[in-house]
């Protein structure tokens, strides 16, 4: 794993070598799962993402998160994955309850500098 500190920003590549497994589950409220289904409805030629694919996000052993998201005005944490059913890498918004549970706000198709973010991986230039 590669710790990369930027402020108070902490950037990671989780593995399934950690103690705790990769696949935390996050937890999506009615409200949330219509949001992310209907991202078509709210943008021209966009696909709604399912809350399962959000699943399979957190389960990539490549997984990337940003907590917190340097972004998010509410200190929430972005995970940057690959959905199998998707078929593509995705971007997930969630916020950690004081119990430390993430609960779903937003995913999106990862584009751009996220995207960018996941293909580079953990590769910093340095031999492990």
């Amino acid at each position: 794993m590669r710790a990369a500190r930027s402020g108070l920003v902490v950037l990671h590549r989780l593995t399934k070598t950690y103690t705790n497994p990769v696949g935390e589950e996050i937890q999506w409220d009615t409200e949330a799962s219509e949001y992310i289904r209907s991202r078509g409805d709210r943008y021209p030629d966009a696909d709604g993402i399912e809350p399962g694919w959000t699943q399979e996000v957190m389960d990539d052993a490549d997984l990337l998160a940003l907590e917190p998201d340097p972004k998010s005005r509410m200190g929430a944490s972005r995970f940057i994955g690959r959905s199998r059913s998707a078929g593509r890498v995705v971007v997930v918004i969630a916020y950690r309850d004081l119990d430390g549970d993430l609960h779903g706000i937003n995913a999106w198709p990862a584009t751009g500098a996220d995207l960018t973010l996941y293909q580079q991986g953990d590769d910093d230039g340095q031999d492990d």
